[in-house]
């Protein structure tokens, strides 16, 4: 069976999406595993490299040029333009993994359009081709590496390698069926903090119903889910840049991407959210108090 087409307004934002990851990717691996990998701490003590900083540089004016009339709003550099009408990025998520050389790492690029979030791509250079390199080693032309999601508003979830509309539409992404949580491959963020934000007994209580559960961790989790590998992905904390990318792909792959107690993700948002299966979403709500 032949794919549908794509429609000429999701196609002008993939190809924008992809060319901001591809340049991402690049810099990426210009610094992955480096030795000399300088590692600076902002005022909330995460940590920033030259490599988020300067990714981010390079997706905003990819993406400007190719759209200017969208804003712009990325966790290293703020807003500018329009905050109706904007591109959302997070140029490294999961620093912590990249600091540590780590492959779990990825550019996260949402859309929101009139307020609502439209499209979301995701791209980890250090999966699939070209994975497990140190600093300098890659090769090949660029384009042809790495890992790729991405989906758009009424035109499915899709998941492929490299950066290029043919070659990251290699399948299409859906999540499971799985509606009980004694079922359910639960994966989850860090733990402390479930302890920090006041979680932590509706957690152990999820973790001792569960079927199983693993520490899978950041826009990876979310990931397994619409790939229908786990059932359902929580988060004590997190910012807007990081899930605005993935909610579209969720939802376009038959699950959800929600926040604690439904709050909207705006400019300056933090809070618990979680992906799941649209049947675990009640339970889940329910077990962990969101």
């Amino acid at each position: 069976m032949t794919d549908p087409p794509i429609s000429p307004e999701a196609r002008r934002y993939l190809e924008a999406a992809l060319a901001a990851c591809r340049r991402a990717g690049e810099i990426h691996r210009e610094h992955f595993r480096s030795a000399t990998l300088r590692v600076d701490l902002k005022q909330d003590a995460s940590p920033v490299t030259v490599a988020d900083r300067g990714s981010e540089e390079a997706i905003r004016e990819t993406l400007h040029r190719a759209t200017p009339e969208l804003g712009l709003l990325g966790e290293e550099f703020g807003q500018e333009g329009s905050e109706r009408d904007r591109w959302i990025i997070d140029p490294i998520d999961a620093t912590k993994n990249f600091v540590a050389g780590l492959p779990f790492f990825a550019t996260l690029i949402g859309l929101e359009l009139d307020g609502e979030l439209v499209f979301g791509a995701v791209h980890a250079p250090a999966l699939g081709p070209g994975s497990g390199l140190f600093a300098g080693q890659a090769s090949g032309e660029s384009a042809s590496l790495g890992e790729t999601w991405w989906a758009a508003r009424g035109e499915g979830a899709w998941g492929g390698t490299g950066t290029t509309i043919e070659t990251c539409r290699q399948r299409r992404l859906r999540v499971s069926g799985t509606s009980e949580i004694e079922k359910a491959f639960v994966v989850h963020g860090g733990l402390n903090l479930f302890q920090r934000n006041g979680l932590w007994p509706a957690f152990s209580d999820l973790v001792a119903r569960a079927y199983r559960t693993r520490g899978f961790g950041d826009w990876w989790g979310h990931i397994l889910v619409a790939e229908g590998r786990c059932d359902a992905m929580i988060e004590a904390r997190v910012a807007i840049h990081d899930v605005a990318a993935l909610k579209p792909i969720l939802e376009e792959a038959g699950g959800v991407l929600l926040t604690r107690d439904g709050e909207p993700l705006v400019t300056g948002w933090t809070g618990g959210a979680f992906s799941a299966t649209r049947g675990l979403a009640g339970a889940l709500r329910a077990v962990m108090g969101f």
